[in-house]
């Protein structure tokens, strides 16, 4: 027989409803066919256990093709064309019974493609040849004859059949990783809707530290994601945990007393670590226990990080659409409005007409203005330098033809934060530098920024009013506290030494993954 190459079975156009209507009817077909030739001989009574037969062969193989299956499913028309010959041939069957042995090609054909049609046929030639070989028929001549021409009316009718749906099985290939992963997009989005997964890298984090101290009697602990060799990130900790890294890279019997470490592996390989010390008693029960936790947690994170991902795409999709329509939008229609303002300025000659004109002038000016500082700050995106660089081009270019001057003080070092975690400083920062230019009438402004990789502090102050307290219908501050949460940091806003504000925000530790949005090392 030929080989199967990979595109000739192809799952989802296979397992498909209207496929399987298909092929079904095709095989109902075929035993009308043969049942009507039988009728016309007048030979069904002797033929009627055989023909009985065949619908059962032919009800197996839709129940077997009804399956997803493909492995499966690509050997179903081989089975029944092979079980069909075998018994047709060995039981001297009626001329018109054989006129099934065309139903198996034409659904291999519909189904499979042009390999399986020819593999189908072969087979059952194969199994005419061995039926009438082992039979006592002293001349097997009638029986071939009989079913030579079906078997290649089968065989032309399957390679028909197969170049037909052949554009069709591909179109369907190609849909069928978008398919695929719509469905599991579908259902994580349900899931995280009835809150029955988390999808926060650092709560979870968190959520397995708990569990494991609970389950060991551990008094502190932390998670760190990457290798020993290219350099641990801790994600969450708790307790006095500044020293197990240390610990994650010595061998078992080097480390120090009560300090247990477990490998984190995720769908792909190793995701990092989870340290506990103080651990008084260790058994196999609890070493079991709590790799299950370990385990089940690192699917979570693992796909917790892919979700992140997915997100951070999206929403910078979602920005640079929203600039578009402000652009396009409302931004060139508050233009017009510039336009007929001048205009009724220019060609009216009551001084409080023009007075009003003007004043009015100045407001869109302003507004203009304010628009295009809002498009800049949703397109203004992270590039391939660090935070530090994406911040110094920002503040410069937003007090570009500014009296505002502004101090930079930046230092990075360590592993870069994760795409999510800079994503979410730069809003933040953005934020308060726009708050700075909007409200607080400031000559100069201070940014600084440091981390170490693990720890970071980010702190923007002016010198302008001052009092920067929430306001109703304004929500900028508390967006930024939002976002300060969600990687797992802290934010401080309030009055600056020596007069105006003071944005502040640190952390411990980040909620992070590497730059390309995995855990893993």
């Amino acid at each position: 027989m030929f080989s199967s190459s990979a595109t000739d079975v192809t799952p989802s156009y296979g397992g498909s409803l209207y496929t399987w209507r298909v092929t079904t009817a095709i095989r109902v077909f075929g035993l009308s066919l043969a049942s009507g030739i039988v009728l016309a001989d007048g030979r069904s009574g002797v033929t009627a256990p055989l023909l009985a037969a065949l619908a059962v062969v032919a009800v197996g193989s839709a129940v077997l093709d009804w399956s997803r299956a493909t492995t499966r499913a690509a050997w179903v028309p081989l089975a029944e064309m092979l079980l069909a010959a075998i018994m047709l041939a060995s039981a001297g069957a009626s001329p018109g019974l054989y006129a099934y042995l065309a139903v198996p090609p034409v659904v291999a054909g519909v189904r499979h493609g042009v390999v399986t049609v020819v593999n189908t046929a072969f087979v059952g030639g194969l199994g005419l040849l061995a039926s009438v070989a082992g039979s006592s028929t002293p001349d097997p001549r009638p029986e071939l004859i009989a079913a030579a021409p079906w078997v290649l009316t089968g065989l032309g009718a399957g390679l028909l059949a197969s170049w037909q749906s052949r554009s069709i099985r591909d179109e369907d290939a190609r849909r069928a990783p978008y398919r695929a992963a719509h469905q599991l997009v579908t259902q994580l989005h349900g899931l995280a809707r009835r809150h029955q997964v988390g999808l926060d890298t650092a709560q979870l984090a968190a959520d397995l530290e708990t569990d494991l101290r609970r389950r060991t009697g551990a008094t502190a602990s932390a998670v760190y994601t990457g290798s020993v060799a290219e350099g641990l990130v801790q994600v969450s900790s708790y307790g006095d945990a500044g020293s197990l890294a240390e610990q994650v890279g010595r061998r078992a019997e080097a480390r120090s007393p009560g300090v247990r470490v477990l490998g984190i592996q995720g769908t792909d390989g190793g995701l990092g670590f989870v340290a506990l010390s103080g651990v008084l008693r260790w058994n196999d029960e609890i070493a079991e226990q709590a790799a299950e936790v370990t385990d089940n947690f690192a699917l979570r994170i693992d796909t917790a990080v892919l979700f992140d991902e997915v997100r951070r795409m999206a929403t910078s999709e979602e920005r640079n659409r929203l600039a578009r329509e402000m652009h396009d939008g409302v931004a060139q229609e508050i233009v017009a409005l510039g336009y007929v303002v001048d205009e009724i300025e220019s060609i009216s000659d009551d001084p409080l007409t023009r007075e009003l004109a003007a004043s009015l002038r100045q407001e869109i000016t302003r507004v203009v203005s304010e628009l295009r500082y809002s498009i800049f700050d949703l397109r203004h995106q992270l590039s391939d330098h660090r935070l530090s660089g994406a911040l110094a081009d920002h503040v410069r270019d937003l007090s570009s033809g500014t009296d505002l001057q502004v101090h930079l003080s930046f230092d990075e070092a360590g592993k870069p934060l994760s795409a999510r975690a800079e994503s979410e400083l730069l809003r933040i920062a953005q934020e308060a530098i726009s708050n700075v230019r909007r409200h607080a009438d400031a000559r100069n402004l201070w940014v600084s920024f440091r981390t170490d990789g693990v720890a970071l502090d980010l702190c923007i102050e002016d010198d302008g009013v001052g009092n920067a307290a929430p306001r109703d219908l304004h929500w900028g501050l508390q967006t930024m506290a939002e976002r300060a949460a969600g990687i797992g940091a802290t934010l401080e806003v309030g009055d600056r030494d020596g007069g105006g504000t003071r944005v502040h925000l640190t952390t411990q530790h980040h909620a992070v993954t590497s730059r390309e949005g995995s855990l893993r090392p």
